[in-house]
C-alpha cells in the first residue's frame, strides 16, 4: 500500500496521561511530582513532515481531556490519509481501539504505530490488532518520512507491516548518526500551555539533547531504543530551539531530555556557554548520574539555569543495586545530592521497587536511604517488565511472569510479584514510603522556605493534598 500521504493526523489516544517517551512510559495517576509533558515523538515527526509540504496536524487527547468522540470527529473534520499513533506498553491494547475507529470512518486511511513495544512484540502487535498496517520500529524520524513519501513498504528498513493479509519484516534501521539534521520539533501545532512546571504552573516544554546510554541496567529500555553511543546535538543546535521556544512560543522553562544530560563534561559545559552568550533567561531541568557529579559542572549549569537535577538511584541497597547492574558506587549518591545543595540546584532522586530480588529488609533499606539522602525530591516507582529486558526474562525464569505476559499495571501499582513479596505485600510499599519522606516536618518546613512566592505554595499546597488523598484510599 504505497501511497504517498497529503495529510497527517498524529495523536496520543485517549487512554490516560502517560509520559510516552519510549524507555519512560509512566501513568501519571498519583504520580504528582512529575508533570505531562509534550508528545515529543509526534511532535518530531511532524517537523520532519511538514519540510516535505505534508499537512500535518497533533491532538494529544488526554492533556486536552477529550475523549472518543472527540477523536471519532477529528478523523471526520481532518480527513487524513494516515493516522499515526504514539502507544505505551500498558495501554497498547486501549490505544489500539483508536486505529479500530480510524478504518471504521475510513477504511483506506493507513494506520501507524511506533513505540518500544514494537522493538520485539512486532509481528504479535499486527496479529492481534487487525486495523493496524504498519508498525515503526527504532528511531522514527527517517522511516515516517519514506512512509509519507509513498516509497515501497518492503523497502523500508526499520518497519512490520501488514500487506495482502500477510504479516512483513524489514531489516533493522540504523541509529541516526547526525541527530542535528532533523528539524525541529512541530511546536505551532501544539497548545504549550497545556505542560507545565508542577511547582510554579509555568509553561514549560521539553528539549532533547542527546540520545544512547552506556549503561546496560537491567529494567531498562535506553540502549535498546537509543542504543549504547551517546549522540549529542551539538550546542549550538540546542541553544537556536531554545531560542525558537522564547522567542516563537513564550515557553522559558525546560526539561533536557536525555538518557545521561552529563556524560560528557566538556559538551555540557560549552552548552552552558552558549545558553549565556545568547542571553538567555531560562530555567531548566535535566537528569544525571551521582557518580558523574562535581561542583565546578554544576556551578556552570546553575549560571546558565538548571534549577533541578533528577537522578536515577533506584535503590538505597546496595546488593538491589548490584542486581540491576545499575555500577553505581553507592558512595557517590549523598555527595551528588550534597554538592547540589551547596551550589543552589534542587535535586529528585527515583527510586524502585519490586524487582525480583526485593524484600522487605530491601526495601527498608531503600526507604531509610531516601531519608538519610534528603533530596528535594523523591519519588518511587514500581518497576515494569518490559519484554525484552533483563528484568523480564529473570521475571519468566523465576515464575513472576508468564512468557508473552504484559501487565497492566505500572508504576504507581506493582505489575508482578517479586520472589519473595506478594502482589498485597507490595501495594502499600509505595503509599508508605513517599508518606514517610513528605511528612517529615523538616521536608515539609525547608520546601516553603525555598519557595515564597504564593504561587508556589498554592501549588504545593494542592500537590500535598492530592498527595494525602492517595495515602488516605
Amino acid at each position: 500500500m504505497a501511497t504517498t500521504w497529503k495529510k497527517v493526523l498524529l495523536i496520543v489516544p485517549p487512554t490516560g496521561k502517560y509520559i510516552r517517551e519510549e524507555r519512560c512510559q509512566t501513568p501519571l495517576e498519583e504520580m504528582h511530582t512529575i508533570a505531562l509533558r509534550p508528545p515529543m515523538d509526534l511532535l518530531y515527526m511532524a517537523g520532519v513532515l511538514e519540510k516535505e509540504g505534508i499537512l500535518c496536524s497533533i491532538v494529544d487527547f488526554p492533556a486536552k481531556n477529550q475523549n472518543w468522540e472527540d477523536l471519532r470527529r477529528e478523523i471526520l473534520s481532518w480527513q487524513p490519509d494516515a493516522l499515526v499513533l504514539s502507544i505505551t506498553t500498558p495501554t497498547l491494547k486501549e490505544d489500539m481501539k483508536s486505529a479500530d475507529l480510524a478504518k471504521v470512518i475510513n477504511p483506506r486511511i493507513v494506520t501507524v504505530s511506533k513505540g518500544a513495544h514494537f522493538l520485539h512484540l512486532d509481528r504479535q502487535a499486527l496479529a492481534d490488532f487487525p486495523t493496524l498496517d504498519v508498525v515503526m520500529r527504532g528511531e522514527y524520524e527517517e522511516t515516517i518520512l519514506d512512509l509519507a513519501m509513498g516509497k515501497e513498504w518492503g523497502d523500508i528498513p526499520g518497519i512490520t507491516y501488514r500487506q495482502a493479509g500477510e504479516i512483513s519484516r524489514t531489516p533493522d534501521r540504523g541509529f541516526i548518526s547526525d541527530i542535528n539534521a532533523i528539524p525541529y520539533p512541530a511546536r505551532h501545532l501544539i497548545d504549550n500551555s497545556l505542560y507545565f512546571r508542577p511547582d510554579t504552573g509555568e509553561w514549560q516544554t521539553t528539549v532533547v539533547t542527546s540520545r544512547g546510554c552506556p549503561f546496560s541496567c537491567v529494567f531498562c529500555l535506553a540502549q535498546a531504543v537509543s542504543g549504547a553511543k551517546v549522540r549529542n546535538r551539538t550546542p549550538e543546535d540546542v541553544v537556536g530551539e531554545l531560542i525558537e521556544c522564547v522567542e516563537k512560543h513564550n515557553i522559558s522553562n525546560f526539561l533536557f531530555r536525555s538518557d545521561l544530560f552529563t556524560a560528557n563534561r566538556k559538551w555540557v559545559f560549552s552548552l552552558c556557554e552558549k545558553i549565556k552568550e545568547a542571553g538567555l533567561k531560562i530555567k531548566w531541568a535535566c537528569n544525571s548520574r551521582a557518580d558523574t557529579i562535581q561542583e565546578d559542572l554544576l556551578t556552570a549549569m546553575k549560571q546558565a539555569g538548571c534549577w533541578l537535577i533528577a537522578f536515577g538511584v533506584e535503590s538505597g541497597d546496595p546488593f538491589m543495586l548490584e542486581k540491576m547492574k545499575k555500577q553505581l558506587k553507592f558512595e557517590t549518591i549523598q555527595p551528588a545530592v550534597n554538592t547540589c545543595r551547596k551550589v543552589g540546584i534542587q535535586s529528585s532522586v527515583y527510586f524502585l521497587i519490586g524487582l525480583p530480588w526485593e524484600n522487605r529488609e530491601t526495601f527498608e533499606n531503600t526507604k531509610r536511604f531516601a531519608i538519610e539522602l534528603d533530596p528535594d525530591y523523591v519519588e518511587f516507582f514500581y518497576s515494569y517488565p518490559f519484554y525484552g529486558t533483563d528484568f523480564y526474562r529473570e521475571a519468566v525464569k523465576e515464575g513472576l511472569l508468564r512468557e508473552g505476559e504484559l501487565p497492566h499495571m505500572a508504576y504507581n501499582h506493582p505489575a508482578i510479584p517479586t520472589k519473595f513479596l506478594s502482589l498485597p505485600e507490595l501495594e502499600p510499599l509505595r503509599k508508605e514510603a513517599l508518606c514517610a519522606f513528605y511528612m517529615r516536618p523538616k521536608f515539609i518546613a525547608r520546601t516553603l522556605w525555598q519557595n515564597p512566592s504564593a504561587k508556589a505554595w498554592k501549588n504545593y499546597f494542592i500537590y500535598g493534598i492530592r498527595q494525602l488523598r492517595d495515602f488516605w484510599k
